[in-house]
């Protein structure tokens, strides 16, 4: 039998000291069949779309301050917790370990849980990342603004050492007011995987071709929307609305007129320009009103699953477009919600048992390998390479200087030829006036492996080089 489960976390602006909140969780796990409660995380403040969640974490950005609280899953309880450099105001995770995150001064940051590298890259943004979605693929990864910009990333490019550039591909503005949610499509359920629709506070939500930047159609709400899900084959798409209302578009029928089913009008080119005025067809619960802060649709696609700003979470039918029935009331509001993959599939293979890799160790992040006070990159940060500390026992450390190394320069092997020469230089140089004769011997010894290294790189280098050479004579 299957089995869903529903992450949701509240957030509460201001402390509260009454003995009915101290005891409320922060971060809560439903199960979607039983609407029992089945996990409880508490000590932390998240604020909306500060949660990320990955097969075997909870990763939850504070929102009074620069922390990341990191819960296990299998244990249920809090792990660790990460402070960072900036506050983060969105959070979100890919399928392959990688959390991002946004800052107030518009700033794209990825974490490789596993590793502990940690990327950011400059300014890219004029004002704080409301939004962070990534595609289906975990290749890339979208950011909205407050600026009214979105922005698609390419995560290879963005972890790629040699970039000399970290740009984004496409830049998407033909919103003009902060951007409130982003949504991709579901290709791993059979629908298009380059769909991407963003929602505005100028009551619009647009679709586009992310992997091209090709802007789609446009829909006019009568309401800020505030939240997207999207269906699981992509046939429509779900807007949570600031009027405390859910509207569900049908990318073949928009309007809800005659039906036609033969065609999709959302990758026809003659419609492209012309904005679709969608009528007030709302699905609104008397006693639950408020605005609609986060939105997700379950596997099978027949229910959807809401939170408010005044804590109420909601199942919603698809086919009726009515409150099924009130999932749970919590005294803060509805941060963030996200349905959790569901499992209880029956295997392909039955010598194949149901069990996915779950990664148990976080690697916190190492801003020494990036973080220093030598050559500016790009990432907004600096980064210097250093000799690295003899290996040999009783070696004691040399005070050489680092060489800093231009990561927006071009690769050549001139340029690593006279950098190693430099280096080693440098070494031979060096001579310790109160150093035993045995660390003497180990630094000539490590001296002599220098060199070494260095004639294999050369020789290496020329080879390549005739070769390049050559192919270009001929």
């Amino acid at each position: 039998m299957l089995n869903e489960q529903v992450v949701i976390s509240t957030f509460r602006p201001t402390p509260d000291t009454s003995s009915t909140a101290t005891v409320e969780p922060a971060i809560a796990i439903y199960d979607l069949h039983t609407y029992s409660q089945i996990a409880v995380f508490k000590r932390s403040t998240t604020a909306k779309n500060c949660l990320a969640v990955t097969d075997s974490h909870l990763f939850a950005a504070q929102s009074d301050k620069a922390v990341v609280n990191i819960y296990s899953r299998e244990k249920g309880n809090l792990e660790t917790t990460v402070p960072f450099k900036e506050r983060f105001t969105v959070l979100e995770a890919g399928s392959k370990e990688i959390v991002a995150g946004g800052t107030e001064d518009g700033r794209l940051m990825l974490w490789e849980t596993a590793t502990g590298r940690y990327i950011s890259t400059q300014q890219a943004h004029l004002q704080k990342v409301t939004s962070i979605v990534f595609d289906c693929s975990s290749n890339f990864v979208i950011t909205g603004s407050a600026d009214s910009n979105v922005y698609v990333w390419s995560i290879p490019a963005l972890l790629d050492i040699r970039t000399g550039e970290r740009s984004p591909l496409h830049i998407l503005d033909r919103h003009t007011r902060e951007i409130t949610a982003l949504a991709t499509g579901r290709a791993a359920a059979g629908g298009p995987s380059d769909i991407l629709l963003t929602a505005s506070r100028d009551q619009s939500v647009a679709a586009w071709d992310f992997h091209t930047g090709t802007h789609l159609r446009t829909y006019i709400f009568s309401s800020i929307p505030t939240c997207l899900a999207t269906d699981p084959v992509d046939r429509a798409f779900y807007a949570g609305l600031e009027d405390g209302g859910i509207q569900c578009v049908d990318f073949f029928n928009p309007t809800g007129g005659v039906d036609d089913t033969a065609s999709n009008p959302l990758f026809t080119t003659g419609f492209r320009d012309i904005p679709v005025t969608l009528p007030e067809k709302r699905w609104i619960a008397s006693g639950t009103g408020g605005i609609i802060t986060a939105l997700d649709v379950v596997f099978e696609g027949n229910y959807v699953v809401s939170g408010n700003e005044n804590g109420d979470v909601c199942v919603w039918d698809v086919a009726t477009g009515h409150m099924f029935r009130s999932l749970v009331k919590f005294k803060a509001s509805i941060a963030s919600l996200k349905i959790l993959p569901p499992t209880g599939f029956m295997p392909v293979h039955p010598e194949i048992s149901e069990q996915k890799h779950q990664q148990t160790n976080i690697s916190k992040p190492r801003y020494d390998a990036i973080a220093s006070s030598s050559t500016p990159d790009l990432c907004g940060y600096a980064a210097s390479t250093k000799l690295l500390t003899p290996s040999l026992p009783g070696v004691v450390t040399s005070p050489l200087a680092s060489t800093p190394v231009n990561l927006s320069s071009s690769f050549s092997p001139e340029s690593d030829l006279r950098t190693l020469q430099q280096q080693a230089d440098e070494m031979a140089a060096y001579r310790p006036t109160l150093a035993p004769k045995h660390k003497t011997e180990a630094l000539e010894a490590e001296l002599r492996i220098l060199y070494e290294q260095y004639d294999r790189l050369a020789t290496l280098h020329n080879m390549t080089w005739e070769g390049i050479v050559k192919e270009s004579l001929e």
